[in-house]
């Protein structure tokens, strides 16, 4: 049987809002409904399950070319954590703040890492573990 994503998977996927998701993907062939329907008295509930190759098709008809990631497993009884990244800036300032405390080597240090960041975006992520990194000499 083929995985079936959320409608907030694959609203993350798309990057589009989970109602677009819904409003788009309710009618397509594959899709399960496992919602209620409309009733006089009582308005139509939703609960779609998308297959990831429904999805993958979609995006092609559509002029994209997307892979859909596989999606993680949830462990038993975990919570869902809030993704509160911290801002650019505060991660600038906790770099400056480093580097001060630490002197020049310290900053060398985030010197060479910044480069090897900038090189890393010409290299497959699945070829970063094979990388080894030569330190140049200086005089």
């Amino acid at each position: 049987m083929a995985e079936l994503l959320t409608v907030e998977q694959v609203a993350a996927i798309l990057q589009v809002s989970p109602d677009t998701v819904t409003r788009r993907f309710a009618k397509v062939k594959g899709v399960v409904d496992l919602g209620s329907p409309e009733t006089p008295r009582k308005r139509r509930y939703r609960v779609l399950r998308i297959p990831r190759v429904v999805v993958e098709r979609y995006v092609l008809e559509h002029g994209g070319r997307i892979t859909v990631p596989d999606v993680p497993a949830k462990p038993a009884g975990s919570k869902r954590v809030p993704k509160d990244l911290p801002h650019e800036d505060d991660l600038i300032r906790d770099l400056a703040l480093v580097a001060s405390q630490h002197g020049p080597d310290a900053q060398k240090t985030l010197d060479r890492i910044a480069r090897r960041a900038r090189l890393l975006k010409f290299v497959p992520k699945d070829q970063w573990s094979d990388l080894v990194w030569f330190d140049e000499e200086e005089e």
